[in-house]
C-alpha cells in the first residue's frame, strides 16, 4: 500500500481551528489570524459572528493603557506596561491623542475630560465655547461626534450632572455611528435623579427618557450610583456609598440588585467611612474557560474580594483585607511604623487580572500596591510605573472585540 500523503495545515478541520483561536487573548491576534489566509478565516468569520461572541467572552478586555483627567492639565493618555500591551507602545500616545477634535481638550479637566471608555469609543465632557457638551469619538479611526446635553422634562435649570456613560446601540454593536449615552442629573425642586438616553439612531434630537420600573421604591437611587465597571455582557455595574450595587441592563435599561455577601459594617454614615466598588476581569482557570470576574469592595481600610461563579450567577467572598494599614506596613518599601492610619485610599483596575491601590498617609506620603486577583498578593508598585501615578479620573481604554468580520471572496 502507498504510505499516506503528509498533512498540512491545510488538512485542519474549522472545530480544530476554532479551539486554537480561542487561545487567542488579544482582538488583534485574531484579526491577524482571520486576514493571514482564508483556511484561517473560514472559522473565525462563519456561523453569523458566534465564535467572536464566544471568543470575547473567554477573555478579559485588552487594555492597552489609561486617560488621565490630570487637574489644572490637559488630558493625557498613559499607556501600560509593554509587556501586557498587544500593541507598539511608542507609538500608542500619538495613536490615541485628540488632536483630530476642531478645539483639542487642552484646557483644565474642570472644562474638558473624559467621562468614559467603552468599545474602542471615548466620551467626552466639555464646557468650552464653541464645542458640544459631550463628544464620542474612535480614536483608532479618528471620527468624532457632537451631541448637545438635555434638558430634564420639568424644565428646570437648578440640576446638575451625576454620571455619564456610554451604552451599546440597539443591535448589541457599538461605533462612533450607532451608540447610545445615558445622561444622569438631580433636579434640585425634583429631589431626585432623572436620567436620559441618547440614541444616535433615533429620530428628531436623538434624547428619550426611560420609565423607571412600576414597583420601583428607591427611586432617588434608581439610576444613580458610581460606574464600578462592566460586565463581559456590556451590562454596567453602579456602586453606592451606601454599600450596595445595581446592575444596569444595557439593552432593556432596567436596574436589578446584585446580592453581595458584603460582611463589613456598611451602616456607619461616618466620612469617610462610603464604599467604593470596582470591577476587575482576569483570565479563566484555562484558556477555553470563560474569564473570572470580581469585585472589590472598599470601605474605610477594609477590602472585600467578590468573584462571580460561574454559571450561577452568585457571588462569594474569596479574599478580606480587614486592616490595610497593617497589611502594607509588612512589605517591603511600604508605610513605616510611625503611619498608624491612611487619611485615603482609591482603589482603581490596571491590567486584567490586577487591580492597583493607591494609598496616601495623613503626611501626604502616598504608596502604591498591586493585588494580584488570582494569588490575592499584595506587592508594592516601583516608582518607575508612572502610568499608574492617579487614581481618580482615570478610564481604561481597552482594545473592542471584533463582533462581524467580513469574508472576503478572493
Amino acid at each position: 500500500m502507498d504510505p499516506p500523503p503528509p498533512k498540512s495545515i491545510l488538512d485542519v478541520p474549522d472545530d480544530l481551528l476554532r479551539l486554537i483561536f480561542l487561545r487567542l487573548d488579544s482582538p488583534l491576534w485574531l484579526i491577524r489570524a482571520a486576514c493571514t489566509c482564508k483556511q484561517f478565516r473560514h472559522p473565525i468569520v462563519s456561523a453569523g459572528g458566534a465564535f467572536l461572541r464566544l471568543a470575547a467572552t473567554l477573555h478579559p478586555p485588552a487594555i492597552v493603557g489609561h486617560y488621565d483627567n490630570h487637574r489644572g492639565r490637559r488630558v493625557m493618555f498613559e499607556p501600560s506596561s509593554p509587556s501586557s500591551a498587544p500593541i507598539d507602545v511608542g507609538r500608542r500616545r500619538r495613536r490615541l491623542s485628540f488632536d483630530f477634535l476642531p478645539r483639542p481638550p487642552t484646557a483644565s479637566s474642570s472644562e474638558c475630560s473624559v467621562a468614559d471608555c467603552h468599545g474602542g469609543l471615548v466620551l467626552l465632557r466639555s464646557q468650552l465655547d464653541g464645542m458640544p457638551d459631550l463628544i464620542v469619538c474612535d480614536p483608532l479611526t479618528r471620527r468624532y461626534q457632537g451631541i448637545h446635553r438635555p434638558y430634564p422634562p420639568e424644565k428646570e435649570e437648578c440640576y446638575y450632572c451625576t454620571g455619564t456613560f456610554l451604552l451599546d446601540g440597539d443591535d448589541g454593536s457599538i461605533s462612533v455611528s450607532n451608540f447610545r449615552v445615558m445622561y444622569q442629573c438631580r433636579v434640585y425642586l425634583y429631589k431626585g435623579i432623572q436620567a436620559c438616553v441618547f440614541n444616535s439612531a433615533a429620530d428628531g434630537d436623538g434624547w428619550s427618557f426611560p420609565k423607571r420600573a412600576a414597583n420601583d421604591v428607591e427611586e432617588d437611587y434608581y439610576y444613580s450610583g458610581d460606574v464600578a465597571g462592566r460586565g463581559v455582557d456590556g451590562s454596567i455595574y453602579l456602586g453606592l456609598e451606601t454599600g450596595s450595587v445595581k446592575i444596569l441592563d444595557s439593552v432593556s435599561l432596567q436596574v436589578s440588585k446584585v446580592d453581595l455577601p458584603i460582611h463589613v459594617d456598611t451602616h456607619t454614615s461616618m466620612i469617610p467611612h462610603t464604599s467604593r466598588f470596582t470591577v476587575v476581569h482576569g483570565a479563566g482557570p484555562d484558556p477555553a474557560s470563560p474569564a473570572s470576574t470580581w469585585i472589590i469592595h472598599l470601605r474605610g481600610e477594609a477590602l472585600e474580594f467578590f468573584r462571580l461563579v460561574h454559571g450561577s450567577g452568585e457571588w462569594v467572598l474569596e479574599h478580606t483585607i480587614p486592616d490595610l494599614s497593617e497589611a502594607t506596613r509588612r512589605l517591603p518599601n511600604g508605610p513605616p511604623e510611625k503611619v498608624l492610619r491612611l487619611r485615603e485610599v482609591d482603589v482603581i483596575a490596571g491590567e486584567a487580572g490586577t487591580a492597583i491601590l493607591s494609598v496616601t498617609a495623613r503626611d501626604k506620603m502616598s504608596w502604591l500596591f498591586s493585588i494580584d486577583m488570582a494569588a490575592k498578593k499584595l506587592q508594592v508598585v516601583p516608582t518607575r510605573e508612572t502610568y499608574y501615578r492617579r487614581t481618580r479620573g482615570m478610564f481604561a481604554y481597552a482594545l473592542p472585540w471584533p463582533r462581524f468580520l467580513r469574508a472576503c471572496r478572493s
